[in-house]
């Protein structure tokens, strides 16, 4: 419905262009930090050696995941008005009154929004940094850090994309924590192929723009179809 639209292909390349130019900024310097400060012994001991490759491949994982949200939280809090076009057009698509009725919305204001988004970035950071600290658990850390990323990366990815939605409903930090904890499954549910798909180097980040017009869908078949009432109540 993304790509049938008009509305959302014209606004699809700026968004696009500027996250994947951003998102490669940020993977590259996520890798260069992984890779030039975990130090590599010439002659380790066996433990010691496989301690730092799984901290080395486990945090590489853990790094493409997160990069791309990153890059969402930086194109958010710098360029709002580009997410929230690709958004509204993806919504128009789906619902037009709705969007309508958004659009007329006064919202938080800008002030509010930066904050919130400012604070979601250090929940992700902080979590990041606790899944980054699972990699120790050897053998089983490369896997078990990357496996609590994409939970935890897939549900803010979701809470990211719908920022321009809470941001018209008047929603601040605690009321958008609210909605989101609220639909867990789904929040997951929708952001975990997005998680692994902008994963990709380079053309991942392509997604970005569909990603965000698709988000339109936790609004008019999850948050507003079940739960309007409680959303609003938390604005």
């Amino acid at each position: 419905m993304a790509l049938a639209s008009a509305e959302v292909r014209r606004v699809y390349l700026h968004l696009a262009l500027t996250l994947v130019a951003t998102s490669i900024a940020v993977m590259a310097g996520l890798g260069w930090a992984i890779w030039t400060l975990i130090p590599s012994p010439d002659d380790p001991a066996v433990w010691l050696a496989v301690l730092l490759w799984t901290l080395k491949v486990g945090g590489t994982a853990l790094a493409m995941m997160a990069a791309p949200l990153l890059a969402l939280f930086i194109v958010n809090i710098v360029f709002p008005f580009l997410g929230e076009r690709v958004f509204m057009a993806g919504l128009k698509c789906v619902d037009p009154g709705r969007a309508a009725e958004l659009e007329a919305a006064d919202g938080v204001g800008f002030r509010s929004s930066v904050a919130s988004s400012l604070r979601r970035l250090l929940y992700f950071i902080g979590i990041t940094t606790l899944t980054f600290g699972i990699t120790l658990v050897p053998v089983l850390g490369v896997i078990l850090g990357p496996a609590a990323q994409l939970w935890f990366a897939s549900r803010m990815l979701s809470w990211e994309l719908l920022d321009p939605y809470f941001e018209r409903r008047g929603l601040a930090y605690a009321g958008q924590k609210a909605v989101v904890n609220s639909h867990k499954t789904a929040m997951f549910g929708f952001g975990a192929p997005w998680t692994l798909l902008l994963a990709l180097p380079v053309v991942g980040p392509l997604g970005f723009g569909l990603a965000q017009a698709a988000a339109a869908l936790l609004v008019t078949d999850v948050i507003e179809t079940r739960g309007r009432a409680a959303t609003h109540g938390a604005g």
